[in-house]
């Protein structure tokens, strides 16, 4: 494991006697998931906005990563917090009809639900 750790590292786990031991220094050290991590992620999240340079299917990865990493460091949104993260990340000039629409949308549940709607709004705005 020595020989994967960048030289400022090996200092602080060449001692340790066993691999076992030096996993558990890292996890420790690197693996836990800190109230600092989780707010990182959560600010991340809700800040974020669409790159003019995605596609609209690239955003909704980005989106789609950006609520794993949280579900995983023990954050799990509600369905209403996925729509309105995506909708507040869409660009404000050519999105603010459909934002709007979606927002009052009845039928739009969950994060799957949007991002039909969306690629479909971006397959219609690509078209023009």
């Amino acid at each position: 494991m020595l020989a994967s750790m960048h030289n400022d590292l090996i200092g602080e786990f060449e001692n340790c006697a066993t691999a076992q031991e030096m996993w558990n220094q890292l996890k420790i050290a690197f693996g836990g998931t800190t109230a600092t991590r989780l707010r990182a992620l959560t600010l991340k999240f809700d800040s974020y906005k669409m790159n003019p340079q995605h596609s609209m299917l690239e955003h909704l990865r980005v989106m789609s990563a950006m609520i794993r990493d949280l579900r995983s460091a023990g954050n799990v949104l509600t369905d209403e917090q996925q729509i309105l993260a995506v909708l507040r990340s869409l660009p404000d000039a050519t999105w603010d009809h459909f934002k709007l629409t979606m927002t009052h949308n009845e039928m739009v549940k969950t994060f799957n639900d949007l991002k039909c709607h969306l690629e479909l709004e971006a397959e219609r705005q690509d078209a023009k």
